[in-house]
């Protein structure tokens, strides 16, 4: 399959002086009230200018597209999202606070989402279109990272990359549960963000009281494909009558 061109999201200028600076302060607000109002498809340059009282070249000296302005607006939530995570980090890994450290995490990042303008549909641009999905697969990883390196120096012995796959679902999830709090209004907010704690501490844990069981399950594992392949070569050819 031939490799589909996606559209630049660069920004062709940095805003250097103040006015500029308030130019692309104009278009990124713009941007936020639309957003919320009509939506990722059907947001578009010309109804970003027209909502900053700007004219298609104001924009596109700082912008080559739509894609470029919404990039913006999810590193800068992003970078909010993954301040709470970076602070998080630092403090010492106890699994019997877990979950409830956890919990008051996904409340945070709740409330810092809510506060950002139009910061649900940012959330949503960010799925909605591959050209953006770097920016949250990016911010991520990182905090993914951050979050390893706190459990592995609890418990140095613990398998590493099992640790990271583990505390990537987890970070997969937790978005996953702030998002479905903004298309689910009918939920119990509380009752979700319980829910999902106790389910992101238990596969944490899982991990943790796997230690000493890993080798054993990977010799277990080992010898019924040993078997498997044993019973698969001794097999005899039927005898028909």
């Amino acid at each position: 399959m031939a490799n589909i061109p996606m559209p630049r999201t660069e920004n062709r200028a940095s805003p250097l002086q103040v006015r500029s600076n308030k130019t692309v302060e104009q278009i990124l607000r713009a941007t936020s009230e639309l957003l919320g109002e009509v939506g990722f498809e059907k947001l578009s340059t010309n109804g970003i200018c027209a909502r900053a009282g700007l004219t298609p070249p104001a924009l596109y000296r700082y912008f080559p597209n739509k894609y470029a302005v919404l990039k913006t607006l999810g590193e800068r939530l992003m970078d909010k999202q993954n301040a709470l995570l970076e602070k998080w980090a630092q403090n010492e890994f106890n699994p019997h606070t877990l979950e409830a450290e956890i919990f008051e995490h996904l409340k945070l990042t709740l409330d810092v989402t809510r506060a950002e303008p139009a910061g649900e549909w940012i959330m949503r641009s960010l799925h909605a279109s591959p050209v953006l999905s770097n920016v949250r697969l990016q911010s991520h990883r990182h905090v993914t990272k951050l979050l390893v390196a706190r459990v592995m120096h609890f418990d140095p012995k613990l398998d590493e990359a099992m640790i990271y796959d583990r505390v990537r679902l987890g970070i997969e999830m937790s978005y996953a549960t702030i998002e479905m709090i903004f298309d689910e209004t009918e939920l119990d907010e509380t009752s979700v963000l319980e829910n999902a704690s106790s389910l992101l501490a238990q596969n944490i844990k899982l991990a943790l009281n796997s230690r000493g069981k890993n080798k054993s399950r990977a010799s277990k594992r080992g010898n019924l494909r040993g078997a498997k392949r044993t019973m698969l070569h001794s097999k005899q050819p039927i005898e028909r009558p």
